[in-house]
């Protein structure tokens, strides 16, 4: 991957769509994470050209980040929701997308829950007939049903959201079999949809998913004479982390997925929408995480401390993810070292970087950990009542601070200490 595709080098320092890393680092301090607008609305403007077709909706998976300014910037650019959970509509909402833009995509879901998004307003695409069963007897005006068309592909096993063993949607003959309780239930507008995986980079994953899934959607269709208001193929679309993987190429994959669409025109009337649901692919490259180096030693393997541990960038301990990492300003530095990269969190697997081969560092460095726009907020936590970072989003050549770093008072806001139990000392 060709870093500078994504950076410019001025001066020997790291620019990031425009912004000079080192004089923000130093002025917001670190953990720091820098989101850029203007990738996150050419990220969107290259999803919309790729697929080009009437009827299309893009709606953003808020899981893969849900910071509210985020959110503000997709719907500015007329880009829907795809909720995860009651709290996530709830979010939408708020942050100003009207019910038609969002829909919701949950699961075991208890029974309040699904009826509290029910009375939003909110389509649901319903995990399985069990859950639209807690609804039935005030459904919601429409209903769509996730299938798992017996396809999955994803980077890690826990990532991989279709296919045999998969705890999400319904197979074909399952899925027929709800379709008919909604109709007995009186329901007349019907969606479809599926979610298969998750950063995939093989366009010829989507040819085979999508085929399979339209081939589902028309049999259903044709047994039970209803059409589909929309087919939501889900997301999954990828984005390179590692140095020998090349970017998906975006419109070789909507090709194969509108040649579909042709090989099944009787499904789609022209009042079908289709609906897909990148989340990474639009924000995953808009932001860097900038973490300072604290501290080395060399004993049986060489350790570069940081301050950035695994409760703001847990992909690498949950997954063995690997975010490319790279120095800010000894960028050219021809003096290379190999090493764990590691946080401060006290746990073994808090490795940001796994033998790597980086310039060599030393404590008061700046380093950039790349695609740190999408599951890396919305994964962190306090753990070991460490902050979560500092969130700053450049915006035509402007910053502005969008999450603040938590301090001690924000970490334990939520705990309560019974008046009995306040005063305790031990002698």
């Amino acid at each position: 991957m060709d870093y500078l595709d994504y950076f410019d080098i001025v001066d020997g320092k790291l620019l990031f769509s425009g912004g000079d890393l080192l004089e923000i680092s130093k002025i917001y301090g670190t953990p720091l994470i820098v989101y850029s607008r203007s990738i996150i609305e050419k990220n969107v403007r290259e999803f919309r050209t790729a697929f080009h077709i009437e009827n299309f909706s893009l709606h953003y998976a808020m899981k893969a980040n849900y910071n509210p300014a985020i959110l503000s910037i997709l719907r500015e650019n007329g880009v829907g929701i795809d909720a995860a959970n009651l709290n996530e509509v709830l979010l939408a909402l708020q942050t100003g997308f009207s019910r038609d833009k969002i829909l919701a995509s949950p699961n075991n879901l208890s029974e309040d829950e699904l009826k509290k998004i029910r009375d939003t307003g909110v389509t649901i695409n319903f995990d399985d007939i069990s859950q639209f069963k807690m609804v039935a007897a005030d459904p919601p005006e429409t209903v769509s049903f996730r299938i798992n068309p017996g396809i999955g592909k994803g980077e890690f096993e826990g990532t991989t959201t279709g296919g045999k063993g998969s705890k999400f949607g319904m197979p074909p003959e399952a899925a027929l079999s709800a379709y008919e309780t909604a109709i007995e239930n009186d329901v007349h507008k019907f969606g479809i949809h599926m979610m298969t995986g998750s950063n995939v980079l093989e366009p010829e994953f989507f040819r085979e998913s999508t085929r399979t899934f339209f081939s589902i959607a028309y049999k259903i269709s044709q047994k039970l004479g209803i059409s589909f208001e929309f087919i939501d193929i889900g997301g999954g679309f990828g984005v390179p982390y590692r140095d020998d993987e090349k970017p998906m190429d975006l419109n070789k994959t909507a090709n194969y997925i509108k040649e579909n669409m042709k090989n099944y025109k009787d499904l789609f009337t022209e009042n079908t929408k289709l609906i897909a649901e990148p989340g990474r692919y639009i924000v995953a490259n808009s932001a860097v995480l900038v973490s300072k180096i604290t501290c080395k030693k060399n004993y049986d393997k060489n350790i570069i401390g940081t301050d950035t541990g695994m409760n703001i960038l847990l992909r690498p301990a949950l997954y063995g993810a690997v975010h490319p990492i790279i120095p800010i300003v000894k960028f050219f530095n021809k003096k290379e070292e190999k090493g764990d990269v590691v946080g401060p969190i006290c746990e073994n697997t808090d490795k940001i970087g796994k033998d790597i081969l980086i310039q060599k560092l030393e404590p008061g460095d700046f380093i950039a950990i790349l695609n740190a726009g999408a599951y890396v907020t919305s994964m962190s936590s306090n753990y070991n009542l460490q902050p979560r970072a500092t969130e700053i989003l450049l915006d035509n050549g402007r910053e502005y601070i969008i999450r603040k770093r938590d301090d001690l008072p924000d970490m334990l806001i939520n705990f309560i200490v019974p008046d009995h139990l306040k005063g305790i000392r031990v002698n």
